[in-house]
């Protein structure tokens, strides 16, 4: 049985969205991993001070110039401002570079901060989440300039009858609870809540929707990446999730109604992704989603649907080894994009074995970059386009390393200068992005 829950919180706010918030209606184009290219705004170098789940995390200001400069070192020891959060934080910038905002991930709450210089960021606006999301551990993504989604997943095991003394299992419920957040108030401006999609074929088997995330907005529609899991209700704990296909959750947007699922059997595997973007609308409106569990692959999505005439772009194949992509990856512009992605000859995702990849979408074309250090980016988070080149922050884990600078139009392995010098500060630390 599917079921509805909203709040009256949306029915107030919608008539709100509809008259003030132009970029929602117009889906505002400005891509949230290709910020406004001027080298005169102010970038953000984040740190997370561990690489285990409970992470303190440090920013810094930077300016293109100094990120471009090679005799410029960044360092973290003694320096920088702590983001709070209770876990690694989550955080977006504005497109000026003049505002932090962050998810407390695990304390409920969003903020926003202004920056002064150097390391002093000044607190604007805090908003308490949990009421709404029902959780402290709700997970988001920045949309535009102007608002950011908020998503969680509840899961349930439904028996036939629950006072029986040997109930029998029948399915496992995922209710979905979103809410949008506008950025200028950091108020909750619309929410809903519904039980996600399912078929009866995978919930006989225990298969349900285990997270959702990274949505991008598309002709009126917000696509959410999604990941499953298998319940086994004789040992009642998690079994190990075999992919057959990959799914979407598609809701209409700004109003957050009439969710829907896109299945296809072009890949298998999970799209949602762990901190980092995972799907892109290219130039031309057609969105590239990332396969982040399974082979290293790329979809198209094209007018509301998988484009089967694009089929998979295996990027596994081209690399010569097993792959997986399982945080996200940025597109540049153009069909050009960098993926990190994970050999799993060589280790799991806690290991030191993480390369980029340089792809091209409409070629299907994959270069592993020359990079000479041993990187850790399960935990990266975002990487910047500036005047029309990829910037991120790359150093082995608690070592040093630079800012590298991906020229798209380079298709070598050895396409990327290096700027600035990055110091991690600890032993255990690494950069986590460049906003």
């Amino acid at each position: 049985m599917n079921f509805n829950f909203k709040s009256l919180l949306k029915t107030a706010c919608l008539s709100v969205i509809t008259l003030t918030a132009i970029s929602c209606s117009n889906e505002n184009t400005i891509d949230p991993v290709n910020p406004n290219p001027s080298t005169e705004r102010t970038y953000h170098l984040v740190v997370g001070s561990s690489s285990t789940g409970n992470s303190a995390t440090y920013t810094q200001g930077a300016t293109a110039a100094e990120l471009l400069d090679p005799t410029k070192t960044f360092t973290f020891e003694g320096f920088g401002f702590e983001v709070p959060s209770t876990r690694t934080a989550r955080v977006y910038t504005s497109n000026d570079g003049n505002t932090l905002y962050n998810l407390n991930y695990g304390g409920g709450d969003i903020s926003k901060y202004d920056y002064v210089s150097g390391q002093n960021y000044n607190l604007d606006l805090t908003t308490d989440v949990q009421a709404v999301m029902g959780t402290a551990y709700p997970r988001w993504t920045k949309l535009d300039e102007n608002f950011a989604m908020l998503q969680y997943v509840a899961t349930e095991n439904v028996y036939d009858d629950p006072n029986a003394a040997s109930p029998v299992y029948l399915r496992t419920s995922a209710t979905i609870t979103i809410a949008l957040v506008n950025l200028e108030t950091m108020s909750i401006i619309a929410n809903n809540s519904f039980e996600f999609p399912w078929t009866e074929a995978e919930a006989s088997q225990g298969i349900y929707a285990s997270r959702i995330d990274a949505p991008v907005v598309s002709n009126g529609k917000l696509y959410y990446g999604v990941a499953k899991s298998i319940y086994d209700p004789i040992t009642d704990a998690r079994g190990t999730m075999v992919y057959e296909n990959i799914e979407t959750l598609v809701v209409d947007y700004p109003s957050l109604d009439n969710p829907t699922t896109l299945i296809s059997t072009l890949a298998e595997g999970s799209t949602n992704g762990y901190r980092t973007p995972v799907a892109h609308k290219d130039e031309l409106g057609d969105t590239y989603q990332l396969v982040t569990q399974g082979d290293v692959s790329l979809v198209k999505i094209s007018n509301g649907a998988y484009d089967d005439s694009y089929g998979k772009f295996n990027i596994k194949n081209l690399l010569g080894h097993n792959a997986e992509a399982n945080t996200g990856w940025f597109y540049v512009g153009n069909g050009i994009g960098y993926v990190p992605v994970l050999n799993t000859d060589q280790g799991d995702s806690a290991s030191s074995n993480w390369d980029v990849v340089r792809v091209d979408i409409y070629n299907k074309t994959a270069v592993k970059m020359d990079i000479s250090l041993d990187l850790w980016l399960r935990q990266y988070q975002w990487a910047s386009v500036i005047d029309g080149k990829l910037f991120m922050a790359l150093t082995s884990l608690g070592g040093e390393g630079n800012v590298y600078i991906f020229d798209p139009a380079n298709a070598t392995s050895t396409g990327f200068t290096k700027g600035a010098v990055l110091k991690t500060g600890t032993s255990d630390a690494s950069y986590i992005g460049l906003f």
